[in-house]
């Protein structure tokens, strides 16, 4: 098939070209490969080969015999395969004449090489032909046309007004410079040639003003200027030529001949960079002009005046003013501006911006302002007969070839600051009805557990004598209680989120642990509902990772409980825990919360997230919350980089995947060291410093402590403290619980003094703080002022027991 293809190709481009040539050539440029398809008997005598394999080594071996002795030099030099390449590339073909000798006759002939385009580019067809007679007549029609046409009369009529002069014959591309100036010639530009538009674009492209090579090879084309002068009789084109280093104007000009044939043009490049560039400033100054008229104009819209102010002798002239602010009377133009204005502004200026504006526009002050800031404005209100209206000033420090001048205006922006005024308004109404809100919903969610807690509270006192009664209102003042710590938990959570204060305290976490206290406090909650809950982290292979390990179990914590809440009796909950690759010695977990619950609505799930907010349901408004658990552990997983999301059903159930990029710290199966484990017996007999002024908790704590067997002493303050473990001396306290905000000295200076006055036995008492501050950066100063832990009141007395057992049975702080 591809043989049919090139018989085809050959057959059409012999039968085209053979009439016109010597002898036509078909070349596959890949291999050099080339095969004679037509010659003329002239060239048959020749006898050269009519098929071979290397096309440039053949012709410029059997050539360099056949031509003229004068141009085989020019032959070699130029018939060489990258020459013919670059052609073909940059001009679509490669063209050169020469004289070959038919056995003792020079004849003039030309060699044009065409690339055919066919699907790879790489065939060419080469032909020969004949160019004698033209060349001859060439040549007579020059020595005619020198005699006719001298070098003097061209250079006496334009040489005064051009760098250089060209003489092109269009139809053979020669070209002879009849005259250049001193600056053009050393440019190095060829002066005569055969070949004058390649030379030229490749010459001119060398010296030429980078910017403008793209616009002059899109002009500069023997095609486009030809169609130029049959259209307009010139040819014109302007660009930068480098010249002593620096761009320069020249503008070329093409003109025919007026000769028998018309096919010989002048060329002329003359230097215009001083008209260009005085027509560059003539366009600036018009810009400038133009632009300042149409900025005025601009102005005039918007301010109710202009005025324009010599700064250093104050006279003024108002450019634009309003039909309603020429009613006021104020002058159009004059001396002492500042002096005028400050008589006017206390006529006209509303009184209750009089003091304040009179202050602070004087001329001094004024141009302090300009000269740090760049600018001046002022906004107050304008008396336009009884209705005050608000306007702006705004001054500008102008420097130019003029000099300094001051340009100030004054704009109406009445409806803007009565817009802005509603808006303060509307947000103020927002912010007060939100605050309401908000209240309304804590009073109503704080009241509900302390109307329990008051109510079971006498209940209990009235039912002493029966302990089984006294039993269960003590049980649900203790589940109301937790309520109430966990909606003041969210609350103060919230609050730390939105003010910025919240901080993740990254470090080793073993989330072996963390599952293990998930299971132990979401197991209870789930048997209380009559629920099944099923955990699984099978998958996990590497439990020892940096995190904070207290927010990833709040976060998996809020969710789960969130499942339990509201799941019916008898439906199901399940944690699934996956641990997938990750990159550079971190892996990511995935965090699966599935419930067969009552789902949510496709309304509400875009709300999900967000603080206050609750599904509004018969079912779920039966059940206590404050709408923002949710909300917290989303605003958590984001501080943490991780992602959070959920896909519920109605009817079905609710599914929240939380997922999270952890640094591992471990190699699988390792564990931390382990807490002594706890027996009450421990604890006996210990001696505990109580640091407490309020004596409710005092009394409260003293009988927790001393239900395990402890010795409890107590001190008022931190000044009393520190007096109480010198008189002891070391070793008669086995631990102190210091409460933070107390009289005379409050718990961070007590803790400082103990430090200080601790001996180099190398025992540290321990320290624990047992306070109402709960903050993250209130557990961070305790730690910083020298405590060795922190426990948030009101406490778990079995978790300050756990607490208490591992500083003190460990034998340090």
């Amino acid at each position: 098939m591809e043989h049919e293809v090139m018989d085809v190709l050959q057959s059409s481009v012999a039968q085209a070209l053979a009439a016109d040539y010597f002898c036509i050539y078909y070349v596959n440029t890949a291999n050099d490969n080339f095969i004679e398809y037509s010659s003329s008997p002239e060239y048959r005598v020749l006898g050269l080969p009519k098929i071979g394999n290397d096309m440039i080594s053949f012709s410029r071996t059997t050539f360099e015999k056949l031509v003229h002795p004068d141009d085989q030099e020019q032959f070699l030099e130029l018939f060489t395969k990258q020459n013919v390449v670059e052609s073909l590339n940059l001009h679509g073909t490669f063209t050169m004449t020469f004289r070959m000798m038919f056995g003792n006759v020079p004849t003039y002939v030309h060699l044009k090489a065409t690339r055919i385009t066919d699907k790879d580019d790489h065939h060419l067809v080469i032909g020969i032909s004949s160019v004698d007679e033209q060349m001859r007549a060439q040549a007579n029609f020059e020595k005619a046309h020198h005699a006719s046409i001298t070098y003097s009369r061209i250079a006496q009529a334009l040489a005064e007004d051009y760098f250089s002069i060209y003489y092109v014959d269009m139809q053979t591309d020669h070209f002879i410079e009849y005259s250049s100036d001193e600056a053009y010639r050393e440019l190095c530009i060829d002066r005569s040639g055969d070949d004058f538009f390649a030379l030229s674009r490749k010459n001119t492209l060398r010296v030429m003003y980078e910017e403008d090579q793209g616009a002059f090879l899109a002009a500069f084309t023997k095609e486009n200027i030809l169609r130029v002068l049959d259209e307009h009789k010139t040819f014109t084109l302007s660009y930068r030529l480098i010249m002593g280093g620096v761009p320069t104007y020249v503008s070329m000009k093409a003109t025919r001949m007026k000769d028998e044939d018309g096919n010989h043009i002048i060329i002329g490049v003359n230097n215009i960079d001083a008209q260009m560039r005085q027509q560059a400033e003539y366009r600036r100054a018009e810009e400038d002009r133009i632009t300042y008229s149409r900025v005025a104009q601009a102005l005039t819209g918007d301010y109710f005046s202009i005025y324009v102010v010599e700064p250093d002798t104050e006279r003024f002239v108002e450019y634009s003013s309003t039909e309603r602010y020429s009613e006021l009377g104020i002058e159009k133009a004059g001396d002492n501006f500042f002096s005028v204005s400050r008589h006017n502004m206390a006529r006209l200026i509303y009184e209750g911006d009089r003091d304040r504006v009179l202050g602070t526009f004087t001329k001094e002050k004024v141009m302090k302002i300009l000269e740090r800031d760049g600018s001046f404005t002022m906004k107050y209100r304008l008396m336009f007969g009884e209705t005050p209206v608000y306007v702006s000033m705004k001054a500008t420090l102008l420097e130019d070839k003029n000099g300094r001048h001051l340009v100030i205006g004054t704009n109406n922006i009445d409806a803007q600051m009565k817009r802005e005024e509603e808006y303060r308004i509307r947000m103020a109404d927002a912010r007060t009805q939100a605050k309401n809100d908000f209240l309304a919903n804590m009073s109503h969610d704080i009241r509900t557990p302390m109307n329990a807690i008051v109510g079971y509270t006498n209940i209990a006192k009235s039912h002493r004598d029966d302990p089984e009664a006294m039993m269960d209102a003590l049980d649900k003042i203790g589940s109301s209680s937790h309520f109430l710590l966990s909606l003041i938990n969210d609350i103060l959570d919230i609050s730390k989120i939105e003010s910025g204060r919240m901080q993740l305290n990254m470090g080793d976490c073993d989330l072996m642990a963390v599952f293990s206290r998930i299971e132990d406090i979401t197991s209870l909650q789930a048997r209380s509902r009559s629920l099944s809950i099923h955990y699984d982290h099978s998958s996990v292979k590497h439990f020892r990772v940096c995190g904070d390990e207290l927010r990833i179990e709040q976060v998996l914590i809020n969710i789960i409980s969130n499942a339990i809440k509201y799941a019916p009796a008898g439906k199901s909950v399940t944690l699934i825990a996956e641990e997938m690759p990750g990159d550079a010695g971190r892996a990511k977990y995935r965090f699966i919360v599935r419930d067969t619950g009552i789902g949510m609505s496709e309304e509400y799930l875009p709300h999900i997230f967000e603080s206050f907010t609750r599904e509004q349901s018969t079912t779920i408004n039966r059940i206590q919350g404050t709408g923002l658990g949710l909300a917290i552990t989303a605003r958590i997983v984001e501080m943490m980089g991780g992602t959070i999301s959920v896909v519920s059903k109605q009817g079905e159930g609710s599914e929240f995947t939380v997922e999270l990029m952890l640094e591992l710290r471990d190699a699988e199966g390792e564990t931390g060291p382990e807490s002594p484990a706890f027996s009450e017996t421990d604890l006996n007999g210990k001696r505990v410093l109580l640091v407490e002024d309020n004596d409710i908790n005092a009394e409260i704590a003293i009988m927790i402590l001393e239900q395990y067997g402890m010795l409890v002493d107590r001190a008022v303050n931190g000044r009393e403290a520190v007096e109480k473990i010198d008189r002891g001396g070391d070793g008669h306290y086995d631990a102190v619980l210091m409460d933070i905000q107390m009289p005379v000295m409050n718990g961070y200076d007590a803790t400082r003094a103990i430090r200080a006055r601790e001996n180099t036995s190398g025992r540290i008492l321990p320290i624990i703080a047992m306070s109402a501050n709960a903050y993250d950066d209130d557990v961070r100063e305790c730690l910083d002022a020298g405590m060795n832990a922190h426990i948030a009141k009101p406490f778990n007395p079995d978790e300050l027991m756990i607490v208490l057992h591992s500083h003190i049975m460990s034998g340090r702080g």
